[in-house]
């Protein structure tokens, strides 16, 4: 499976506070109320937008918000469906990162 990601000005190998970083940076800003839960696998990081709705304390990891992965090698971020951590990682490990020249268009 290729995976489209795009590039950040990351320093590598990403750790989790290079992570955040990213996710502050190049993500989509909280709205007002929503967090951002950052959860470290294998080859990346997954970073969730959590609205407070979402978070009922018996479910860690909400399934719901956006959520992006963090390559830990690269530093590039890509799109997934709101699957949960877990599912992501091991979706993640079987694939190939294919970086973009740029970002797409916000249009």
């Amino acid at each position: 499976m290729d995976i489209h990601a795009y590039p950040t000005d990351a320093q590598t190998p990403v750790d989790l506070a290079e992570a955040s970083r990213i996710a502050a940076e190049h993500l989509p800003a909280e709205l007002p109320g929503h967090t951002r839960e950052i959860i470290e696998f294998t080859s990346g990081f997954t970073v969730f937008a959590v609205a407070p709705l979402h978070a009922p304390p018996d479910r860690p990891v909400p399934i719901g918000g956006s959520v992006y992965v963090i390559d830990k090698a690269t530093g590039a971020v890509s799109f997934w469906p709101t699957y949960p951590s877990d599912t992501v990682a091991a979706t993640y490990a079987t694939g190939r990162v294919i970086i973009a020249e740029t970002w797409p268009d916000q249009d």
